[in-house]
């Protein structure tokens, strides 16, 4: 992706790069030009903020009538992230390869850690 926003050309007096349809603005431009901002989400949509030319975060168009459902459907993109963090994590050390049994004894294991823990806290 930086490859693609070092060759997209630079608009005028304006770090502002414009991919396709979608806008890339910096951080410092972001701070300077906040007027701009509105104007940019009403032509695209969305708007990805960089910082020394990585992305950084996603700003999306959102009014009165879509602002529950857009919260609603970014929430399920940050569960889908987390689950493929989970998944990953799993292969990486080979937990995904545990047998039901080896799953339910590790579980077993972290519960009777806990209840212990628990109970010598009320001791």
């Amino acid at each position: 992706m930086v490859h693609l926003l070092k060759s997209a050309a630079k608009s005028s007096n304006r770090e502002v790069i414009i991919l396709g349809n979608m806008s890339f603005i910096s951080l410092r431009e972001l701070r300077t030009s906040t007027s701009k901002i509105n104007d940019m989400l009403a032509d695209d949509g969305k708007i990805v903020v960089t910082s020394n030319g990585k992305p950084k975060a996603v700003m999306i168009q959102v009014n009165e009538n879509n602002f529950e459902e857009t919260l609603a459907v970014l929430n399920q993109i940050k569960l889908a992230k987390a689950i493929n963090s989970i998944r990953y994590t799993a292969q990486s050390s080979g937990a995904s390869e545990m047998s039901l049994d080896e799953i339910n004894a590790e579980i077993a294991q972290a519960r009777k850690v806990r209840r212990e823990r628990l109970e010598n806290i009320n001791v």
